[in-house]
């Protein structure tokens, strides 16, 4: 159950309520199993529709229409079926379980004690409701200007056609989980938001300050960007960015320590993030003090902190437990 309110809370029609709320709403679900190769059938009548859930497995979905079977297919997260438990016009459909499946369904009568025990849920089922008229208006008034445009019977009944199996492939189509959804599954719930900004920041950096000093060196602009002091020197002197890389990770870091710094964490993240992408991209400049801009410890260093980033970032609960055990193993917990 834990799993099936996990993936609840990550649909964009539930992803508003509490947690608690969530698990209250878990409870006007039913559950079906299926081994592999059982199917699941309903639609075809108001009173057969049903929103389908998959909470483990991966299923195959043949949708009957009257412009032909539709496929698809759905894994955990993928919902389908909201739009004809709204509307009540509901197309037969059949799921097929491709391993060991576990599906969530809800029928109207559960769909309204929801509405009933959470009336917030009728703003984001709204939304879909009307998504769905303004794409069938959209189909009503190509339509109109079809007639309008007086084509020939044959091109008519050939755009209606195509018109028709659009609204169908629409009216089969899969709910995914929405972008905001996986973040938070990926990155927020793991309590992984400052390591994340950072990484999309130094990524960002990094790849920036390498374009912009290829494109550079490729168009010799060093006379007009770098010199700081006019003249004909081969080698100009100029600021190197990674002296900005160090005001931006000094600056953030700083911030950071106060009270408006921790309200604004996820920008200063980043900017710290971009300061890092400068620093590590000029590394070796610093380290051994060559001025050669394509040395490839640069490249090094930069990869090494890509990879601290990433398992801050994803992995931190393991380095974390791991080193709880480390200390305990050499008796530090005595």
């Amino acid at each position: 159950m834990e799993r099936f309110e996990t993936i609840l809370s990550s649909l964009s029609i539930f992803e508003n309520l509490r947690k608690d709320e969530v698990g209250r709403l878990a409870r006007h679900f039913r559950a079906v199993r299926l081994g592999p190769k059982e199917t699941y059938s309903f639609g075809g009548s108001s009173l057969e529709a049903r929103m389908v859930v998959v909470v483990r497995g991966i299923v195959r979905l043949d949708v009957t229409d009257t412009s032909g079977a539709l496929v698809s297919a759905l894994e955990p997260g993928d919902r389908y079926g909201e739009i004809a438990l709204l509307t009540g016009i509901a197309r037969k459909a059949e799921i097929t379980a491709r391993v060991e499946t576990e599906l969530q369904t809800i029928d109207r009568a559960g769909l309204d004690a929801i509405l009933a025990e959470f009336p917030f849920v009728s703003l984001p089922l709204a939304t879909e409701l009307a998504s769905e008229l303004r794409v069938k208006n959209q189909v009503l008034r190509e339509l109109l200007e079809l007639h309008a445009a007086e084509l020939s019977m044959a091109q008519l009944a050939a755009a209606i056609v195509a018109r028709r199996r659009a609204l169908a492939t629409r009216g089969a189509r899969i709910a995914r989980l929405s972008p905001r959804a996986i973040f938070r599954s990926l990155v927020a719930d793991r309590g992984a938001e400052p390591p994340f900004w950072m990484l999309s920041g130094f990524i960002l950096s990094m790849c920036g300050a390498r374009l912009v000093v290829a494109l550079i060196l490729k168009y010799k602009l060093e006379k007009q960007l770098f010199a700081l002091v006019p003249g004909n020197d081969p080698n100009p002197m100029h600021v190197h960015h990674f002296n900005y890389g160090l005001i931006l990770i000094g600056t953030s870091g700083l911030a950071a320590l106060f009270p408006f710094g921790r309200r604004a964490l996820r920008s200063l993240a980043f900017a710290f993030g971009l300061g890092c992408g400068l620093v590590f991209d000029e590394f070796a400049l610093f380290w051994n003090l060559n001025p050669e801009y394509a040395q490839r410890l640069s490249l090094i260093a930069a990869a090494i902190m890509a990879s601290a980033l990433v398992q801050l970032t994803y992995f931190r609960r393991f380095w974390a437990a791991l080193g709880r055990r480390l200390f305990y193993a050499a008796g530090g917990g005595r």
